[in-house]
């Protein structure tokens, strides 16, 4: 059988020193000229470079005659090269000129050797060389043993993890607020998390004898608070109460949920309550409500403070009597708000909201049979969401829309930061190079000058690992302030005009009313889009 890919051999004449080019076959590879040139320079061959390169780029069976010098006898020639990972070694063939030798193992292992290489070689691998032999070909020699790599540590929660849902819509367009999925009940005995522990993966070795370490694995551990217990193998969270469990980061509380029929005066104020808190009726006038979990009440909340880490649901609605405040960690999701102030880390949802003050970190949603938002001050970082804004009577109604004042509080602060940053920087950075100058032309310094520099590197450094950490934090909070742009109010049905709106701090009043459209920011003014 052929050589497949094209390759060379020397021959050498009495006078003269030539080459024989050979063609590939077979869709081999066609000979590569910089491979030619580098043999025939390692060797100090003298050629016509014009010569030779027209030559091999025939692509043609032919012998060139290189120069009118005899050049000795060649024997058989290998090069050696590992891969890009070192876990390969590969050895390419030269032929001999007539006359030459042949390699064989004993000379291979021994160049092998010399280069470094501590791996063996490939069972079969020069038998399959010496069997037919092909030049100017890659041959696999040697192979390193790789890594077995290892399996990141899982954890599996075994319980609803997701208890944000929305309450639904009915047919007939009402909100259902009494059928909602806000807690998740956990009973005694119940597995609530299983976890995977990692597995470590064992080094290898490349062909030149270095460790291949594998990546490194995730490990993982059950986090958990009171009313769990952890089996004896360690790997599974058992709950101890019949309560409610929730996931809140990486770690896993089980509560009971304490149920009252009313706040008033038979229970006082509830004050810093670690669980979730079910009330069947009502929160009365003066009174106030502390969870650090969820909290849902299944009748009205009148002129009271109620104040949740977790989500608070209001079936029936809030009538706070001018000094009401319903403030949740993540949403509120109430029937009505009147005369209340509403503030939500995440989302806001109501059938009605009138002569109110209502803040969320997210959305707004008012919908229902009404939808209505008339006569407060409304506030989201992304989008409001109504049926109806404003009022015929022109009622004061302001929405805004795409303002985070936390975001702007801190953008500010890390700026002041990174002024103050900056000039610790630029005060020290001149007084250390000038004290390395000093060291390099030999000065010694006191035991007190050098504790001094000590203390200044250690600002110095400390101010720029500050400084970086500041600027990614300012980046991400730019971004988010980008995406205020994208803020929107959306009207299913109508906009009263006398209704103030402003997108990411771009005001508009309405001069005459709008029906089924959408409000957005372009180009630094509100505009009205069709919705």
């Amino acid at each position: 059988m052929g050589n497949k890919n094209g390759y060379f051999r020397l021959v050498i004449g009495d006078n003269s020193t030539g080459l024989e080019l050979f063609p590939p076959e077979e869709g081999g590879r066609a000979l590569n000229f910089k491979e030619v040139q580098s043999y025939l320079d390692a060797k100090k061959i003298e050629y016509n470079l014009v010569s030779l390169r027209s030559a091999v780029d025939s692509k043609e069976h032919k012998v060139i005659e290189l120069n009118k010098k005899a050049y000795f006898r060649v024997n058989e020639e290998i090069a050696m090269r590992t891969s890009e990972d070192k876990m390969m070694l590969i050895c390419r063939f030269y032929p001999p000129s007539e006359g030459g030798t042949l390699v064989d193992e004993r000379e291979i292992a021994g160049d092998m050797k010399a280069q470094g290489v501590r791996a063996e070689i490939l069972p079969g691998a020069f038998q399959m060389f010496a069997s037919n032999r092909q030049y100017c070909t890659d041959y696999v020699f040697a192979k390193g043993e790789p890594p077995v790599e290892g399996v990141d540590g899982e954890i599996t929660y075994l319980f609803n993890t997701d208890l944000s849902t929305k309450p639904t819509v009915k047919e007939d367009g009402s909100v259902d607020f009494y059928h909602l999925n806000t807690i998740c009940a956990c009973t005694k005995g119940q597995e609530l998390a299983k976890m995977r522990k990692e597995v470590v993966g064992k080094p290898g070795r490349n062909v030149l004898g270095e460790a291949v370490i594998p990546r490194e694995v995730k490990k993982v551990q059950l986090k958990y608070g009171k009313n769990m217990h952890v089996s004896e193998d360690g790997l599974t969270l058992i709950c101890d109460i019949d309560g409610h469990v929730n996931l809140t980061g990486d770690t896993v509380f089980v509560s009971g949920v304490l149920e009252l029929e009313n706040i008033d005066t038979s229970t006082g104020n509830i004050d810093n309550y670690e669980g979730n808190l079910l009330i069947k009726g009502n929160v009365t006038s003066g009174f106030s409500v502390h969870a650090n979990g969820d909290i849902e009440i299944r009748g009205v909340v009148e002129g009271a403070t109620v104040t949740a880490s977790g989500q608070i649901t209001v079936a029936r609605g809030v009538n706070g009597m001018g000094r009401g405040l319903v403030k949740a960690g993540t949403n509120v999701i109430v029937k009505y708000v009147e005369n209340a102030r509403i503030e939500a880390g995440n989302y806001v949802q109501a059938e009605t909201i009138l002569n109110s003050d209502v803040t969320a970190k997210t959305t707004i949603t008012v919908e229902g049979k009404k939808g209505l938002i008339s006569g407060s001050h409304v506030r989201a970082g992304q989008k409001i969401t109504a049926k109806v804004i404003g009022s015929e009577m022109g009622s004061d109604t302001v929405l805004e829309v795409g303002t985070d004042p936390e975001l702007k509080a801190r953008l500010t602060e890390l700026m002041k930061q990174n002024e103050a940053l900056n000039q610790t920087i630029k005060r020290i950075q001149p007084v250390l190079l000038a004290i390395e100058k000093r060291r390099i032309a030999g000065e010694k310094f006191s035991p007190d000058k050098v504790e001094q520099t000590r203390l200044l590197s250690e600002q110095f450094v400390n101010a720029q690992k500050q400084l970086g950490a500041n600027l990614a934090e300012i980046q991400e909070l730019q971004e988010k302030m980008k995406e205020s742009l994208d803020a929107v109010i959306e009207v299913s049905d109508k906009a009263y005009a006398g209704t103030k709106l402003v997108i990411a701090e771009s005001p508009m009043i309405l001069k005459t009313p709008y029906q089924h459209c959408r409000f957005v920011r372009q180009g630094g003014d509100v505009s009205m889009l069709p919705k």
